[in-house]
């Protein structure tokens, strides 16, 4: 994987990624609404979050709603989708912080309760993933909840496949190139299965490890820091 690669593609996107990303990536919103459902604190509960590839902020700006003591720093890779995260959460400045680095080799911080990452780890290889989850593991304090979304490989290559093809399907229903993205996903993503993802964070330590939600090649799983 080319991180500059994958740097300069989302520096151009940034702010057209509102729009574009439901038209591309099935069941979108119903996945935001997952990932806010699985969060098992009260609403009244102060916490440190961090949310990990924040692109423009999606996931951050929900937290920040539904959580009204939350207090979120948002960490991407790129300049643009910092400066459209921040235009999008002006409203909660007070409670978010912003911070630009490469997760995969820079700091990330500590103390999280809560950490969530949208659409951003499949950039790593297969050595380096497991090296981020205990990174992430190492930032929480105990009981701290990881949640991440991912574009996920099949429990087969024929399953792949299929996935695949389902997807590219949803892509062109709307109207988009589904050859362009395709080929973007395969050029910068490095997808793992979600047995193979599950089975590194039980390996690092995390407690009632699982899949919460599954949609051919997406889904969302984690695990809790006892």
């Amino acid at each position: 994987m080319n991180l500059e690669k994958v740097r300069k593609h989302f520096e151009k996107e940034a702010f057209e990624y509102d729009e574009l990303i439901p038209r591309i990536i099935p069941k979108y919103y119903e996945q935001n609404d997952v990932i806010l459902s699985i969060i098992p604190f009260d609403k009244s509960t102060e916490m440190n979050v961090l949310d990990l590839g924040c692109g423009t902020g999606i996931l951050s700006y929900l937290i920040l709603m539904e959580f009204p003591k939350a207090r979120v720093v948002a960490f991407d890779l790129t300049e643009n989708m910092l400066v459209a995260c921040e235009k999008n959460l002006h409203t909660y400045k007070n409670r978010l912080t912003l911070k630009k680095g490469d997760f995969g080799r820079d700091d990330i911080g500590g103390g999280y309760d809560l950490i969530v990452s949208g659409l951003a780890t499949h950039h790593l290889n297969d050595k380096a993933k497991p090296n981020l989850y205990r990174k992430i593991y190492k930032s929480m304090n105990p009981g701290g909840v990881f949640i991440n979304r991912e574009v996920v490989l099949g429990d087969s290559p024929a399953l792949t496949n299929q996935y695949h093809c389902i997807w590219r399907e949803y892509i062109r229903s709307n109207g988009e190139d589904d050859e362009k993205w395709f080929s973007k996903y395969l050029e910068e993503d490095i997808p793992a299965s979600i047995e193979e993802q599950t089975k590194w964070l039980q390996e690092i330590g995390f407690v009632n490890v699982g899949c919460h939600w599954r949609y051919f090649n997406y889904a969302i799983f984690g695990g809790i820091k006892p």
